[in-house]
């Protein structure tokens, strides 16, 4: 079966504030993860590691990954439900968009 295709849309001044206040490297770290999502019962979630996380990005040391996951739970926007384990390993975390001017759809590629 092919796999969903995912869009990431900012919707403006929203998506503005969002970078003024996490910054480009929260953003990196945020789209990686929405590539990733699954929906369950209505609910966005994802399983990442900062290292997973920096491999993929390319651009970012595992350190500053972990350091934007961080921040993005403190605001909110991801919300791990996993207890708390070694700084590396893979989390599992809710996916909280409402407010920051960015959206995530997945559709189907036509077959």
């Amino acid at each position: 079966m092919p796999s969903a295709e995912v869009r990431v849309e900012h919707c403006y001044p929203e998506a503005s504030d969002f970078v003024r206040r996490h910054g480009p490297q929260a953003l990196a770290v945020l789209h990686d993860l929405l590539a990733r999502t699954e929906e369950r019962d209505g609910v966005l979630v994802v399983q990442a590691s900062s290292r997973d996380v920096a491999e993929r990005l390319g651009c970012l040391s595992k350190d500053t990954v972990h350091r934007r996951l961080r921040q993005l739970c403190r605001a909110g926007i991801l919300e791990p439900t996993d207890p708390p384990r070694r700084m590396f390993t893979a989390t599992t975390y809710v996916v909280h968009l409402a407010g920051c001017g960015i959206s995530l759809t997945r559709s189907r590629p036509a077959i």
